[in-house]
């Protein structure tokens, strides 16, 4: 399979993530598990990222991998920390002779690999996303499949621009939420308020804000007791709101 091929494989797999998901957190988690079987190779994978100067593992398929890079991280030397700090790809590290970074390569080895990679990807200029590999064949990794893991990162952090885009989406959906609830019982109120006092909407209007002014609540808390005073119930809630599904953006390529 050619390059484009198997990224246009790549996102297809990825697509129902990027649209679904709530979080960047959720998105990168589904990311890792697939990591597995886009890549080919049995193993424990993670991705990590250099957020204020702090290197973070955001997701990962097990706790042994978590290990792994929390020893790199400690010690401020291992492959993810060359591939985050310096966007640096050391290509497949032999854990049975590895001598640069002796104490990660120490607890990897105690937790059953011999064979790790740590695979960059830029998101934007100055911010990169790692992918860790962890396996216990080094040989497993050569060749096609720590290819496909470039490849496979790299779509990933392509999508990621437009994940938090659709997740600050989803934040905006919930302010617009309460923004129409609010609208909501605010309406119901000054229909009371026209009825009670035989007047228009506007002079309605004009008793809200007094009262929200001067007992210093919300304009919505006051049409809420309006509506509780003179009708002896609460105010109904307004019909369920329903963002449109966002929609499928690709990342430019």
């Amino acid at each position: 399979m050619d390059d484009d091929a198997f990224r246009h494989q790549v996102w297809t797999r990825l697509e129902r993530s990027v649209v679904e998901t709530t979080s960047v957190q959720d998105y990168l988690q589904d990311a890792v598990l697939a990591t597995e079987a886009v890549v080919g190779v049995e193993g424990s994978f993670s991705l990590s990222v250099l957020l204020y100067g702090n290197l973070l593992t955001v997701a990962t398929t097990d706790r042994s991998a978590w290990d792994a890079d929390q020893v790199e991280f400690d010690t401020e030397a291992g492959p993810c920390v060359e591939a985050l700090r310096n966007g640096v790809d050391t290509g497949v590290v032999d854990l049975r002779t590895e001598q640069r970074w002796p104490a990660w390569a120490a607890v990897s080895t105690l937790l059953g690999f011999h064979g790790a990679a740590g695979i960059p990807a830029e998101i934007t200029p100055g911010q990169r996303l790692a992918l860790n590999l962890y396996t216990p064949d080094p040989e497993a990794l050569h060749g096609e499949p720590v290819h496909r893991a470039r490849l496979f990162n790299q779509e990933v952090a392509r999508t990621l621009p437009t994940v938090l885009r659709i997740t600050e989406q989803g934040q905006l959906a919930e302010h617009l939420q309460e923004a129409l609830a609010g609208r909501s019982t605010i309406d119901q109120a000054l229909g009371v308020l026209m009825a009670q006092n035989r007047c228009t909407r506007d002079e309605a209007f004009g008793i809200l804000r007094r009262a929200s002014q001067h007992r210093n609540l919300k304009l919505r808390e006051v049409a809420a007791a309006v509506i509780e005073r003179f009708t002896g119930h609460a105010a109904a809630e307004p019909p369920p709101f329903t963002p449109p599904r966002p929609a499928r953006d690709r990342p430019v390529r």
